[in-house]
């Protein structure tokens, strides 16, 4: 903001100097030159000197062109260091969107060889309670060793991904 108000307050004051010296000249032309064939004569020493002003001016507009161009192509080239930035950053952003998942899908599998556990757990305590009849004990046995066989499926299904 503050570059900003110097470079206003510097071509404002840049405008008076030139207006300052415009009248200056005026004063000098018509008080120091007493006939107006004098004026004009003296006028017309100044078509060299405008000339000169018009050539400085198409310089200085010819400069900040390429100055303008040189910032242009300065943008390119951050633009494209950006683009590569974030390419890599998507590529950052899908391979840890892969690592979730996976560990979400760990988490399923821990979760339900939990859940398989308690299920033994309660069948080892139904086939230990001697209160429970044969039957009971026996069906107990079957679940258990269905459970067993559930929970070796995930092992391995697991040793197959680990493998991958």
């Amino acid at each position: 903001m503050k570059k900003v108000i110097n470079k206003t307050v510097t071509l404002k004051f840049m405008i008076l100097i030139v207006v300052i010296i415009w009248m200056t000249s005026a004063l000098f032309i018509y008080f120091g030159l007493d006939t107006w064939d004098k004026r004009g004569a003296f006028g017309d020493l100044f078509g060299a000197i405008n000339s000169l002003f018009s050539g400085l001016a198409f310089a200085g507009l010819m400069y900040t062109i390429f100055l303008t161009k040189q910032d242009l192509e300065i943008q390119r080239k951050e633009v494209a260091a950006n683009r590569k930035q974030l390419i890599k950053s998507a590529k950052a952003q899908q391979k840890s969107e892969k690592a979730l998942a996976e560990q979400v899908e760990q988490m399923k599998i821990a979760s339900r060889l939990d859940a398989l556990k308690t299920l033994i757990d309660y069948y080892n305590i139904q086939i230990a309670n001697g209160s429970n009849t044969e039957v009971v004990i026996e069906k107990a046995r079957k679940k258990r060793k269905s459970t067993i066989q559930e929970i070796e499926e995930l092992i391995d299904r697991i040793d197959d991904d680990v493998l991958e």
